[in-house]
C-alpha cells in the first residue's frame, strides 16, 4: 500500500513538472518587418475585392494597377516620410534620437546612441535602419546611416529644412552634397 501512494505522489509531481514546462507562447513565428511575408487572409478584402473571378466573368481576368508612388516624391509625401522613418529608427534599443531625410531610393539617417551601446553604426545597425525606413518607404533600397556629431547635425538641419520646404530640389541639393561624406548601405 505504501508502494501504491509513493508511486501515485512521484507521478502527481512529475505531471505538475511537466505542466510547468508547457508555453503560453505564440507557436506560429512573428513576421519580420520588411520581409514581405504578409499573408493575406482569405477573407480580407486585398485578397478577394481586387481581382475579378474569370469564372464569372471569361476572359477578364484583370489584376489592380499599382498606383502607389514613393512617399518621398513629394514635398509633403517626404515630409511625412522623413517623420515615420525617424520614429521607426527610435524604436530601436540602440537609439535615443535619429532624423532622417528620403532622397529617391535612399534614404539619410543621423542617430545618437543610448549611453550603453558601444557598437557604432556598424553593417548591423545599418541593416536594422534599413529594415525599419523600409517598414516606411518599401522603395528606399539604402541607408546612409551616421553617429559623427557634425554629419549629424547636419542631417537634423536638413530634416527641418524638409518640414519647412515648399520644393525639393534644395533638399535633395543638399542632401546630395552631404551623401557625398557617408558611406551608403544597401543588401
Amino acid at each position: 500500500m505504501k508502494k501504491i501512494i509513493l508511486l501515485l505522489l512521484l507521478a502527481m509531481a512529475g505531471a505538475m513538472l511537466l505542466t510547468g514546462c508547457a508555453s503560453n507562447a505564440d507557436t506560429l513565428p512573428s513576421p519580420t518587418p520588411g520581409t514581405g511575408n504578409n499573408m493575406l487572409s482569405p477573407l480580407t478584402p486585398a485578397a478577394t475585392g481586387s481581382i475579378e473571378n474569370p469564372i464569372q466573368n471569361p476572359g477578364t481576368t484583370t489584376m489592380p494597377e499599382s498606383t502607389a508612388q514613393p512617399l518621398g516624391n513629394t514635398v509633403e509625401g517626404a515630409q511625412k516620410a522623413a517623420q515615420a522613418m525617424k520614429e521607426a529608427v527610435v524604436k530601436l534599443s540602440e537609439v535615443d534620437e535619429a532624423w532622417a531625410v528620403p532622397m529617391g531610393d535612399t534614404a539619410l539617417v543621423g542617430v545618437k546612441f543610448n549611453t550603453q551601446y558601444q557598437g557604432g553604426a556598424d553593417d548591423r545597425l545599418k541593416k536594422m535602419v534599413l529594415a525599419r525606413v523600409q517598414s516606411v518607404d518599401k522603395a528606399i533600397t539604402k541607408v546612409a546611416v551616421t553617429d559623427n556629431a557634425a554629419l549629424v547635425t547636419g542631417i537634423q538641419t536638413l530634416a527641418e529644412t524638409l518640414k519647412g520646404a515648399s520644393s525639393l530640389d534644395d533638399v535633395n541639393t543638399k542632401a546630395e552634397d552631404m551623401l557625398k561624406q557617408l558611406t551608403v548601405y544597401s543588401e
